[in-house]
Order: C-alpha cells, then sequence, then structure tokens
C-alpha cells in the first residue's frame, strides 16, 4: 500500500522535475509540496485534482490502495493525441530523453515570463546560428 505522499513523489520524480520546478507549474509554494511528500500534511480533494491534473493521472489514483499498479506518466512531461508523424518531433523528443538537463532548462525556459522568454529563445537560436557558420569556416 502507498501512501498519498509516496504517490506524489513517485510522480514528480518519474517527471524528473525538482519540487521548485513543480511548484511553478502548479502555482504552490515548495514548502507546501515537500511537507505533502513528506506526510507532515495532507492535501484537500482540490489539491489532489490540481496534482492529478498536472501529472495526467486520475484523481482517484490518489485515493485508492492500488499498491504498485501505478499509472505510468508520460516520461517527457507531455503528451501527444497521436504518435509523432513528424520526424523533427522524433528527434526533438530523443534530444528530450536523452538530455535531462535540457529538458529541465526548456521546462524553466517554458515558466519564463513572455519578455524573458523571447530574450533567452532568441539567445539559443543565435548560438546554433553562430555555430552553423562557425562550422562551415572548418
Amino acid at each position: 500500500m502507498m501512501s498519498i505522499a509516496k504517490k506524489l513523489r513517485m510522480l514528480r520524480d518519474k517527471q524528473n522535475w525538482s519540487q521548485e520546478t513543480l511548484s511553478k507549474i502548479i502555482n504552490m509554494y515548495r514548502s507546501t509540496i515537500s511537507r505533502y511528500e513528506t506526510g507532515r500534511i495532507i492535501p484537500n480533494d482540490e489539491t489532489l485534482q490540481k496534482f492529478a491534473e498536472v501529472y495526467k493521472v486520475d484523481k482517484d489514483f490518489f485515493k485508492t490502495n492500488r499498491g504498485f499498479e501505478e499509472p505510468a506518466p508520460n516520461p517527457s512531461g507531455f503528451m501527444m493525441k497521436e504518435g509523432p508523424v513528424d520526424p523533427d518531433l522524433v528527434m526533438i523528443h530523443q534530444l528530450l530523453e536523452d538530455q535531462a538537463d535540457l529538458k529541465k532548462a526548456l521546462i524553466e525556459l517554458h515558466l519564463m515570463a513572455p519578455k524573458r522568454k523571447a530574450f533567452f529563445s532568441h539567445a539559443i537560436v543565435n548560438f546554433i546560428k553562430l555555430n552553423n557558420i562557425h562550422k562551415e569556416k572548418m
């Protein structure tokens, strides 16, 4: 039998998110998430619904004693309705699986304010363009 606290921690670990990242996604204090994951406090139904939506699991998952019958959240942190058809998406998905730090950085980028997001996105694109120019000269 797995407690709510252990289930919350297990789901977050499967997404490879820090408590800080989750706190930004779910709009909750990191310390509150820590208290939920250690069992010091128990989330109410509304909070469990938020967690269920973020992790894409049924809210009842937290209330039942299913032991090791946990659903496997999408390891990439997002859900696709259909299999990737675009070969670029296949490569991007593989890159995110292989580079956990890049995945975390892109999540942080996604959570930034629009102007900061645009600035850093532009910087990344320019670094890659600069690399391609430098590569051509060699």
